[in-house]
């Protein structure tokens, strides 16, 4: 207790609050894809590109926060955790909004009209693993806690992997055009990829509890 409470000194809980501040928008970024996806069949090409659009202003926001996480990494000598774990975790945020990003962006530029069985759940375990590392984030004051959330981040993400290779194989059991092929190989690859960045999370902040726990 004691040695948890020497790192909560004012001066450097801003790093936990910027890094809560970033991920609660990583966390937005994910349900604005889902509730983006889920509409997706009924909305015209000017409404999927106006709701890509939504998302990329979360993704400019998180830039914003990143910056700032960064730019208080470099004024400050004493940071509560190792100043290369924060730099770490704020990068990898800053990588899952992008990748978030890039997928509402795909939708609309490879003009993708039929959302299928597989994205839908894979959305649905990006949008749960990043609501995980959210709790990691705002508990890592609690290491015990944060713990806790990281053992959930592992199972999402190998759930997410399994269903990566069930997807794939099914795309190419079932499509015969091989530009559907290189379509949906490029979203289920982007979705996969968000999940692995979540678990390099965990990764960093089961690092960080070794450390000080």
């Amino acid at each position: 207790m004691k040695r948890i409470m020497n790192w909560l000194v004012p001066k450097e809980k801003r790093f936990f609050e910027m890094l809560a501040e970033q991920s609660l928008n990583v966390l937005k970024s994910a349900n604005e894809l889902k509730n983006f996806v889920n509409s997706y069949p009924e909305i015209d090409r000017g409404e999927r590109k106006s709701k890509a659009s939504s998302i990329k202003e979360l993704e400019h926001r998180g830039d914003e926060i990143q910056n700032r996480v960064i730019e208080s990494l470099d004024k400050n000598f004493r940071t509560p955790v190792d100043s290369e774990d924060i730099r770490k975790l704020t990068d990898l945020l800053d990588d899952i909004i992008d990748l978030v990003n890039t997928l509402a962006s795909r939708f609309v530029v490879l003009s993708i009209e039929r959302i299928d069985e597989h994205t839908i759940r894979l959305i649905d375990l990006v949008v749960k693993i990043t609501e995980e590392v959210n709790g990691s984030i705002l508990d890592l004051k609690k290491l015990r806690h944060a713990e806790e959330h990281c053992k959930k981040i592992l199972k999402l993400e190998s759930e997410a992997d399994k269903l990566h290779n069930e997807a794939l194989s099914d795309l190419l059991h079932y499509y015969k055009n091989p530009i559907d092929v290189i379509k949906y190989k490029e979203i289920y690859d982007l979705l996969e990829n968000a999940s692995n960045k979540c678990k390099n999370i965990s990764v960093v902040i089961n690092s960080i509890i070794t450390k000080h726990g």
